[in-house]
């Protein structure tokens, strides 16, 4: 089946979307997330978050754990006073704003006053009225907007980044203090964190846009607290994904970041599918395999996500989706990686068959094609853009592309036919490999069936 039909078929249906995150301008957050988007427009005081609208099932399995009660949840700390607030905006702020906007710290006057600007921002976020107009209620959004565009102005004409740096920096460190605020007030400090940019885009400097590296601290702690909603969580997880993206991490900061991640996705079957899927896009946009002892444990722990029976189909075709984004090389073992996703595919078009339906198909059997293939041509994306054993990346795309093509179409699609799923059972034996591992010298587990899925 031709690469053009598949992509035909994606665009008719318009099923598909591009994989995307929160702080990327996806296409498909959640709609948890979104409630809580629309939510933080408006007042602070009284507000509670809509209850999130019920999403369609990737397939049945048992409820989200709930997290531990967190009363803070619902009650606003006001962290300033309004007279605070309302001295600092008389004596301080036009100084404050002219000293972001020029870009240049001249001495420890400087440096103190961008903090005091970054405190005095944040925290007019925990405030229920509107300090400088009591009659009204603070605008969450408007809030975080107003920082953003503060940090895209700051150094804009004199082309000086110390001011934007050092008030990166003290938004960073300050935002925790808002982490057991209102659950507002924690989503928009979480959605703040994973937007900041350290540069902006710029096509005629030939500049990128930066991702701000050193938010991923906090970040990182969000996605391991045992008590924060799962809602930041989510923005979290993305946003420590945009840093692998967009951010100029080093190779051991990346590594740090994925051995914070990893532990949290292996614990998180119980939790929301969304969060997941969030969990395994962040792993697959760190851009590495390994941790520094070189044992491949990004690629271990997605090919674990991919073969888990007790996780959605959405959660493990995302894990494959994510295992074809990794900078895997000749050592790898891509026999493994090809087997686990040939065998992860068949037992997706058995449940198929038994509901072909269900609306959430496309968008697994797309997963499994974006592990071979990008969706656009200029990107990195796929296995067959890797460098890897060619042939046996072709040999197992073959095995793929009927069924995917198949359930691609528009409209309705049919049950695959028993020759289709014949000729996968035949591959999967003759291709059974003979040591489950991912690369050479690291230990076999004792489970061989581990990409079976059993």
């Amino acid at each position: 089946m031709k690469e053009l039909s598949v992509r035909q078929s994606i665009c008719s249906s318009q099923v598909i979307s591009r994989v995307g995150t929160l702080i990327a301008r996806p296409a498909g957050f959640s709609l948890l997330v979104v409630g809580l988007l629309f939510s933080s427009n408006s007042s602070l005081l009284g507000q509670q978050p809509a209850p999130p609208a019920k999403p369609v099932a990737d397939q049945p399995n048992a409820n989200p754990a709930a997290p531990p009660k967190d009363d803070a949840l619902d009650k606003i700390k006001e962290l300033m006073t309004i007279e605070e607030a309302v001295n600092f905006r008389k004596t301080k702020l036009r100084k404050f704003d002219d000293l972001l906007r020029s870009g240049k710290i001249s001495g420890n006057a400087d440096k103190k006053l961008i903090a005091e600007g970054a405190r005095y921002e944040l925290y007019l976020m925990t405030m229920k009225q509107n300090p400088h107009k009591p009659a009204e209620k603070t605008d969450l959004k408007k809030l975080r907007l107003n920082i953003l565009r503060d940090i895209q102005f700051s150094g804009r004409v004199s082309g000086n980044s110390q001011a934007r740096e050092l008030y990166l920096a003290e938004l960073t460190k300050r935002a925790e203090d808002l982490f057991n605020n209102h659950r507002l007030v924690r989503f928009n400090a979480v959605v703040l964190l994973s937007q900041l940019d350290l540069k902006d885009e710029d096509r005629r400097k030939k500049v990128k846009r930066t991702a701000y590296t050193l938010a991923y601290a906090p970040l990182v702690k969000i996605i391991s607290s045992k008590t924060q909603p799962v809602e930041l969580k989510i923005i979290a997880a993305n946003g420590l994904g945009r840093i692998g993206r967009m951010g100029d991490p080093t190779n051991a900061l990346r590594i740090k970041i994925v051995e914070a991640i990893i532990p949290e996705l292996e614990q998180s079957q119980k939790e929301h599918s969304w969060y997941q899927r969030s969990l395994v896009d962040a792993l697959g946009s760190l851009n590495i395999t390994d941790n520094l002892a070189r044992r491949p444990i990004v690629v271990n722990a997605l090919l674990k996500t991919m073969s888990d029976p007790k996780r959605t189909w959405g959660v493990r075709s995302a894990a494959a989706y994510n295992l074809g984004k990794l900078p895997l090389k000749a050592n790898s073992d891509i026999k493994l990686i090809t087997y686990s996703i040939v065998d992860l595919t068949r037992k997706m078009v058995a449940a198929y068959n038994q509901n072909n339906n269900a609306r959430f198909w496309k968008r697994c059997f797309w997963n499994v094609y974006l592990a071979f293939k990008p969706e656009f041509a200029n990107q990195n994306n796929g296995l067959f853009k890797k460098q890897v054993n060619q042939t046996v990346v072709n040999d197992a795309y073959k095995q793929i592309i009927k069924p995917v093509a198949t359930i691609l179409q528009p409209g309705p699609a049919p049950k695959i036919p028993a020759e289709t799923t014949k000729s996968m059972d035949n591959w999967l034996k003759k291709n059974l490999p003979k040591n489950f591992r991912v690369a050479p010298g690291q230990v076999k587990p004792p489970n061989q069936k581990v990409a079976e899925g059993n």
